[in-house]
């Protein structure tokens, strides 16, 4: 079979489309990269799915406290950043 740079072309935007399904918007990213080849999918959804509850249940509760919505959402955001942020510094080391 010949080559040629039609064929060519499609199959790197197959390839590149593959990729994104599993790595996200930029497959030349090394992040994108790290997750599409590299982190358990279930284990993705689990993570997700705790970090949502953990959303919620803190923007519930600053409501409650009295907040503003886009204050709380700030404030529970940046607190769910520092919580990974220290998770990683503290605990992820190889």
């Amino acid at each position: 079979m010949k080559l040629t740079r039609k064929i060519l072309r499609k199959m790197i935007l197959e390839e590149q489309t593959k990729l994104q399904e599993y790595g996200g918007s930029n497959p030349n990213s090394p992040v994108d990269r790290a997750m599409g080849l590299y982190f358990d999918v279930k284990m993705m959804e689990q993570v997700g799915a705790i970090l949502d509850s953990l959303f919620h249940n803190a923007m519930d509760a600053a409501k409650e406290d009295g907040m503003e919505p886009e204050e709380a959402y700030n404030a529970v955001t940046d607190g769910i950043r520092k919580l990974v942020e220290d998770e990683i510094e503290d605990t992820m080391r190889y």
